[in-house]
């Protein structure tokens, strides 16, 4: 699903859980912010596979802890990880 805190809140109130799908150039704010927690995140894993005669190399970066998302307004309260 998008990156809609409208949406979320209702996941939310209904006691699920949820991934938001990507943020957008729209969202520039949010956006910068998530650049700098990565930026500044140590937090990185690297997968390297060999397989079909080829060597590939996957990046998953999980962040658990926000010290650069503004959260003023509490839009994103319930965030947990954010994934790239």
């Amino acid at each position: 699903m998008g990156t809609q805190t409208n949406i979320a809140n209702k996941i939310i109130e209904n006691k699920a859980d949820y991934i938001l799908a990507a943020v957008k150039d729209n969202q520039k704010q949010l956006l910068e912010d998530i650049k700098d927690e990565f930026k500044f995140s140590e937090s990185i894993e690297i997968d390297t596979d060999i397989g079909h005669g080829r060597i590939e190399t996957r990046k998953c970066s999980v962040i658990s802890e926000f010290k650069f998302i503004e959260n003023s307004d509490n839009k994103w309260n319930s965030l947990k990880q954010i994934v790239k």
